[in-house]
Order: structure tokens, then C-alpha cells, then sequence
């Protein structure tokens, strides 16, 4: 909330534009705990907003694009697993698909596991660990 109780309509709007604009600009405060609390704590500031209120605000909007992204992502889940599988970070994958790294290392791990279960890997190769290794690959 507000310091006075109530957000004026334009401050509450400003602010659900700024909470998107930083989501699909993929800003560096999505994977980055120490950052995103101070751009929320600035943001609260600029957009007269209590810290509580301009975090919760922010999560709502991130909830609303992760649900409405989340379909694609999966959609491409294959691709992830190939990256990470040739060398990509799970943190360079989620910030490609300005996606939460923890889900995106969920869906990579839960896919290479299913993967090596069935014995072989993305590439099409049997055997072992990340990129073959392990396996003389």
C-alpha cells in the first residue's frame, strides 16, 4: 500500500508498468536476490508504494508472465535440454527465455534424467553425464 493508505490510480498504474517493462526487458533483478531487493525498494519509492506492497505487486505481475510464457518454454524443451547438454549454463537458458532459473533447471533435470533412463542423451548418443562425458564421449 501506499504510505497514506491508498495508491492513486496513476502511481498504481505507473507501477504495474514498470513491474512488466522489467519482466520482458529481462532485467538483471530476475536472477539476481541481492539486486531485486534494491530495484524493489527503489521502485517503492519512486511509485510511492510501500516495499511489501510494490513486492507483492511485482510477484503478482511475474506470476501472470510466467503462466502466459510457461507453454512456450516447455514447447522448447528439447532445445533447453540440447543447450545445457553442449555446454549452455542453466542460468544462460532462463535468462534467454526470461525464464525463473530454478524452474528452468527443474525442467532440464527432470528431461535428462528421463533421458539417461531410456539410455541415451539429447544428441542422439548413448551413455553417460553432461555431453557424453563420463561415458568416454
Amino acid at each position: 500500500m501506499c504510505p497514506s493508505g491508498e495508491c492513486a490510480p496513476s502511481d498504481y498504474d505507473s507501477a504495474v508498468a514498470w513491474c512488466r517493462r522489467s519482466i520482458t526487458s529481462r532485467h538483471a533483478m530476475l536472477s539476481s536476490s541481492p539486486t531485486f531487493h534494491a530495484e524493489i525498494r527503489a521502485a517503492a519509492i519512486r511509485h510511492r508504494m510501500s516495499y511489501e506492497g510494490m513486492h507483492s505487486l511485482f510477484r503478482t505481475v511475474h506470476v501472470t508472465h510466467m503462466k502466459r510464457s510457461s507453454g512456450g518454454v516447455r514447447s522448447r524443451t528439447m532445445r533447453h535440454v540440447r543447450s545445457y547438454l553442449n555446454g549452455a549454463s542453466i542460468l544462460e537458458l532462463a535468462r534467454r527465455e526470461n525464464f525463473p532459473p530454478a524452474m528452468m533447471a527443474r525442467l532440464i533435470v527432470e528431461n535428462v534424467a528421463a533421458l539417461w533412463r531410456r539410455g541415451g542423451d539429447a544428441r542422439g548418443q548413448s551413455g553417460g553425464g553432461r555431453g557424453g562425458r563420463g561415458n568416454g564421449g
